[in-house]
């Protein structure tokens, strides 16, 4: 709550509230509470407020929609003053307890029993709405670090980045809502911050990247971003996790479907593609991922070696970029399964040690 007094001295003066007993009191009315019982709740929190305004305890969460509604200005701007660019203006902008109210409290109950059923005048969901910042829900679950936000948006939501849209996808009753949010970089800071490599990897689906549009993988995804690469390495938990072998159902749509003979979805079983682009980034920065680099080396070369004496060197093919291995006799390389995914390297390294892993990694033939 850094500047918290600071600023609360520089609202209270463009409205005219001169003490802060007057401002409780104002608080207070703001709860519904009036006449002398209004007078006793000032006196009665002048010993909080004061304490709260030297940073010896948080902001009263009962403060909050009070102190938006009196000063007209978010809470974000209230806290940190420069948290937009903003003209604050002295009238109150219109207000009603909405998203960011919910992000900062980040209550589980309170994200289950009202913000679910909150629909903006429209009636689509509140998850599309901006604020007078110009802000969604998404931007303050990151600017609050709102952990049961994200787990909220997961597990009620499906929250799920697709990546040649820029945007997340959000299901629920068969309903889906599309956001478009720069922020996906910092999002993913929070997300990988819980520590849970299975909710990470299901909101940012690199498998699906790869199953859609495996043949092309534009450098402008964030899956070939050098933060998002850095966000993989840094971690352990989601380091580890793209070495599991595990069964991904990959949903059908269109012309797919037809060529799979109706079926609704094909079951994978492969690593997680993003190792290739981990392995590339750790092998141009050696200096501070060697140790991951060599971890995928060592990995890959049991891993290769496991996928050249299932089906042999001569007849699988490395397919794309993101090491995807296919049955060489296809003829239609945009069309065609992907079976597994291999590890491979493309980068020329100035490290004796290294060079020794990649001198051992098996290698297969490449059409792209």
């Amino acid at each position: 709550m850094k500047n918290l007094k600071n600023n609360i001295d520089h609202y209270m003066k463009l409205k005219g509230i001169r003490r802060y007993r007057d401002l409780l009191f104002d608080i207070a009315h703001e709860l519904g509470i009036k006449g002398q019982e209004a007078y006793e709740y000032a006196d009665n929190e002048k010993s909080n407020f004061s304490k709260m305004l030297k940073e010896e305890r948080p902001l009263k969460n009962e403060f909050i929609i009070p102190l938006e509604k009196i000063f007209g200005i978010s809470l974000a701007r209230l806290l940190y003053e420069d948290a937009y660019k903003l003209p604050v203006e002295k009238e109150n902008v219109p207000f009603n307890k909405g998203f960011r109210y919910y992000a900062y409290l980040d209550d589980p109950k309170l994200y289950r029993d009202e913000f679910d059923v909150l629909l903006a005048n429209d009636g689509k969901s509140i998850l599309t709405q901006t604020d007078e910042f110009g802000k969604t829900f998404l931007d303050y679950v990151v600017e609050y670090n709102s952990v049961n936000g994200v787990r909220y948006l997961h597990d009620t939501y499906g929250i799920k980045l697709k990546w040649h849209h820029n945007q997340f996808e959000f299901r629920k009753d068969k309903g889906i809502t599309w956001i478009h949010f720069e922020n996906c970089i910092e999002f993913a800071r929070l997300v990988a911050s819980m520590n849970d490599a299975d909710m990470f990897n299901d909101i940012y689906d690199s498998y699906n990247m790869f199953l859609s549009n495996g043949h092309y993988v534009s450098n402008d995804t964030i899956f070939c971003q050098s933060e998002y690469l850095e966000i993989m390495l840094d971690s352990d938990t989601l380091f580890n996790s793209i070495f599991e072998i595990k069964p991904y159902e990959y949903v059908l749509t269109g012309s797919r479907v037809k060529r799979e003979k109706q079926v609704d979805s094909i079951t994978y079983y492969s690593i997680n593609p993003i190792i290739n682009n981990c392995l590339r980034y750790a092998l141009e920065h050696l200096e501070k991922y060697k140790h991951r680099a060599t971890d995928i080396l060592k990995f890959g070369i049991q891993h290769n070696t496991k996928i050249i004496n299932e089906v042999g060197a001569d007849t699988y093919c490395i397919c794309n970029e993101l090491g995807g291995v296919i049955d060489s006799r296809k003829t239609n390389w945009f069309n065609c399964d992907v079976d597994n995914i291999a590890v491979y390297v493309d980068t020329e390294v100035n490290d004796d040690e290294i060079n020794a892993l990649i001198e051992q990694l098996p290698t297969f033939k490449k059409t792209y």
